[in-house]
């Protein structure tokens, strides 16, 4: 109990002194927040030591067990004994004598190999045949010879070291799911690519035989990819790498790993395309509604969205492939929606090669349980298999179900996308590279430029360089402002 309490005391005093050294005047936030970590170590202080407290009384007040009475009562020892006398024990500077007769009879236990008939032997050849440590080994032993327990440091548990796995229990996290489901991976050495694309077509067109055939030609476009740089970065004490199990540098690269995966991913989605990051899927999407005068969408989770509205383009049947969701869902609308969304694909004649739906398990579980008006569940079968409308749908809470609607009336909406992964393309100009520096330098939380040497550190650094790129915008489809939920959730 008592270690228990020191870690729940040390956590809180960790949290307590980085308010306390934090530079400048604590904001109204971490002065409530510094108090309270203030009073929580006191708290701890005082639980602390009651339990001592106590811990110390069960010792004094200990009682013998049935049977350990001589028959007058009375404690037979020698005299000059620091195992059995507690002034001669503090004479030799111990604190108390019980300590040394547990430890001394844990070592004939030993030396007897577990056997206590031979632990006796050896215990009343070394003390004495009424001697406490001696008469501990026999049914019934001397009052001073307390039974010992495993509850109490000096009765015995200082000796029952605790059982420990040198195994860390991970952290629960998102899947990354853009990467496995198949897009193109590309190889982007130099750091930036130019891809050459067609944007019109030559034109064809019937006349009579003498007719000259009418002059036309193609245009052309280009996508170019650059190299954004994903980087992540751990410091680790020195002393906690050379004694700490399981190691402390595996746990932290298995962990920036993972990180600069989950990183990349939301980007693949999310990205907004600035110049340090990847555009993902939603502002593709985006993207082609601007470009054929429809209204791009401005989506938040702190105030009011701005719907995305698809334009008009008549060459390719679609001016978007945004389909906004009916707040006050029901399977009906969900079922059109769906629907919707493969129809915009088809209608902009996307491939059908490699289509994979994206959702909150919100959403995914919401598909799973609605049921008809007959009571049979409509998309509980396929999703079994994997797949939706026969598409394979991947499920990650990477996509967030907190944006508000265009009035903040709703804020918990999210995201469906349906995607051809076949169009689109992972450029990786550098694969992940991980770094280990006693040397170096870094900048902490806190703005503060810290000496890895100096403070005794060891700093850790993952980095990884790609970019992402559809070969055409019109490959996505997007429901906004999806609630589908379980009916319990």
């Amino acid at each position: 109990m008592i270690n228990d309490l020191l870690k729940k005391r040390a956590a809180a005093f960790d949290s307590f002194k980085a308010l306390a050294d934090k530079p400048g005047i604590l904001s109204t936030e971490d002065q409530a927040e510094y108090e309270t970590q203030q009073r929580a170590v006191q708290d701890y202080d005082a639980q602390i030591a009651r339990a001592r407290q106590a811990q110390a009384l069960s010792l004094e007040t200990a009682k013998p067990v049935d049977g350990q009475d001589n028959a007058d009562g009375q404690i037979k020892v020698r005299e000059r004994d620091p195992y059995s006398n507690e002034d001669d024990a503090k004479a030799m500077g111990l604190t108390t004598c019980r300590g040394l007769r547990a430890i001394a009879s844990l070592k004939m236990f030993n030396k007897a190999g577990g056997v206590i008939s031979e632990a006796r032997n050896f215990a009343a050849s070394q003390f004495g045949e009424r001697h406490p440590i001696t008469r501990s080994f026999e049914p019934r032993i001397d009052p001073v010879t307390r039974a010992l327990v495993t509850s109490v440091g000096a009765s015995g548990g200082f000796i029952v070291p605790p059982d420990y796995m040198n195994e860390i229990i991970e952290l629960l996290r998102p899947k990354a799911v853009v990467r496995a489901s198949g897009p193109r991976v590309l190889p982007m050495p130099r750091g930036t690519m130019t891809l050459p694309g067609q944007a019109s077509a030559a034109t064809a067109g019937y006349g009579n035989e003498q007719s000259p055939a009418n002059q036309s030609q193609q245009s052309l476009n280009q996508i170019v990819a650059t190299f954004k740089k994903l980087m992540g970065l751990v410091p680790v004490s020195n002393d906690m790498m050379r004694y700490s199990d399981p190691a402390v540098d595996a746990f932290v690269r298995d962990d920036l790993v993972k990180v600069l995966g989950l990183a990349e991913d939301f980007a693949f989605m999310f990205g907004q395309g600035t110049q340090d990051q990847p555009m993902g899927f939603l502002y593709f999407a985006n993207r082609w509604v601007q470009r054929n005068g429809g209204t791009p969408g401005v989506w938040s989770t702190s105030g009011n969205s701005t719907a995305a509205v698809n334009g008009t383009d008549p060459a390719n049947s679609t001016g978007g492939n945004f389909i906004t969701s009916n707040e006050t869902y029901t399977l009906a609308t969900a079922a059109a929606e769906l629907g919707g969304a493969v129809n915009r694909l088809d209608a902009a004649n996307v491939p059908d090669d490699k289509r994979v739906w994206f959702m909150n398990p919100r959403s995914y579980n919401y598909l799973y349980n609605v049921q008809n008006s007959l009571g049979l569940y409509v998309y509980r079968d396929e999703l079994m298999t994997g797949k939706l409308l026969g598409y394979p749908v991947r499920k990650t809470t990477q996509i967030p179900t907190n944006y508000h609607d265009a009035s903040s009336t709703n804020n918990d909406c999210s995201f469906v996308f349906l995607v051809e992964m076949d169009e689109a393309m992972i450029l990786d100009s550098m694969s992940l590279e991980l770094a280990v520096s006693r040397e170096g330098m870094y900048v902490d939380a806190g703005g503060t430029t810290r000496s890895a040497f100096q403070s005794d550190q060891t700093i850790i650094r993952a980095i990884t360089e790609h970019d992402f790129q559809m070969r055409h915008d019109q490959s996505i489809a997007v429901i906004q402002f999806v609630r589908w939920a379980p009916a319990i959730s």
